[in-house]
């Protein structure tokens, strides 16, 4: 018997888990028999992988357990080692969504859909999902993942694909300038509405973030790049440790800040304020949102210190520009 994909494998462990559940336990050559599961791959992945698989907070008593195989018992290979699982249940019964479950579900696989294959599973299951709530994905919901130039996606896209280093034209926002930079595409990727690609500068010599609305120009090179492993999903802020903390005291009406920024760490005061903590990556950034809020917002404390009155000292650059 060939050996399983790890697709094939994660299909056979969903099968088989519930049914051994149902039996109360079951021999290995039973199971590796009825589900077409050779033996060794099926104790490897019951003592390797099986027991690491639970909920959050994935804690002891969350996690699954295998009981009658350990590990010198795994070394064997007879048929009838018992195996039994428990701390499962959510596995032997249907799933239960409710309506925005179930919707939110729906709009994740179809954005998914947007980029992959529309005949495979996931279409299926999104098909499923619909019909239980009466509605079209394709008529009753429109998925947008943020707006960006045609013009530099389909290049940004193809230099991933091939693995193509790429010459962009940027705007950095943060220092109001436009630079030139050599840049090897690793993946795009949708946050907060926005499209982003993430990829390595070499003028920076490190993994960058850069919102595709502000490419000015983007020339596909020929060289050829090493795609590089990246076990984080992208994110659109990535903080440096030498970023400075803020910790901003917001008043109850700038709440929207909560959803548009990224937040560290918030906390409801006595007075019905909002103390918020957040990495700020360019005092420009810090500059332009305080101005913005005015007196809805008070600098409360910036860690490694910067100038307290940042604030006013942008209004007053500002200002002067006026007079």
């Amino acid at each position: 018997m060939s050996r399983l994909s790890a697709r094939d494998r994660l299909g056979r462990m969903l099968e088989l888990v519930p049914w051994v559940m149902s039996q109360g336990a079951a021999e290995i050559g039973e199971i590796s028999q009825r589900f077409d599961y050779p033996q060794d791959e099926l104790r490897e992945d019951l003592t390797k992988v099986l027991f690491v698989v639970g909920l959050y907070p994935f804690t002891p008593d969350q996690l699954i357990n295998v009981i009658g195989l350990d590990t010198e018992e795994c070394l064997t290979d007879a048929d009838e080692d018992q195996v039994a699982i428990t701390n499962a249940d959510y596995f032997s019964r249907p799933l239960r969504l409710t309506s925005a479950q179930a919707l939110s579900l729906i709009g994740a696989a179809k954005a998914l859909l947007m980029e992959s294959d529309t005949d495979g599973p996931l279409s299926r299951g999104l098909k499923k999902l619909a019909a239980g709530l009466d509605i079209s994905p394709n008529e009753d919901l429109e998925i947008n993942l943020g707006d960006a130039p045609p013009e530099w996606l389909q290049p940004l896209r193809l230099a991933i694909q091939q693995h193509k280093k790429t010459q962009i034209t940027y705007y950095s926002f943060g220092r109001g300038q436009i630079t030139e930079r050599i840049i090897q595409p690793q993946q795009i990727f949708s946050e907060r509405g926005n499209l982003y690609v993430s990829a390595y500068c070499e003028t920076a010599e490190g993994i960058r973030v850069f919102l595709i609305d502000r490419i000015r120009a983007v020339q596909v090179l020929d060289e050829r790049f090493a795609p590089l492993t990246q076990t984080n999903p992208p994110s659109a802020f990535q903080p440096r440790l030498e970023d400075p903390r803020a910790v901003i005291h917001l008043a109850p009406q700038a709440s929207w800040v909560l959803e548009k920024y990224p937040i560290e760490h918030r906390e409801t005061l006595p007075n019905n304020k909002i103390a918020i903590t957040m990495r700020i990556s360019e005092t420009s950034r810090l500059e332009r949102l305080l101005l913005q809020l005015g007196a809805q917002a008070e600098l409360h404390s910036v860690e490694p210190p910067l100038q307290i009155q940042i604030a006013q000292s942008a209004a007053t650059r500002v200002l002067s520009r006026y007079l």
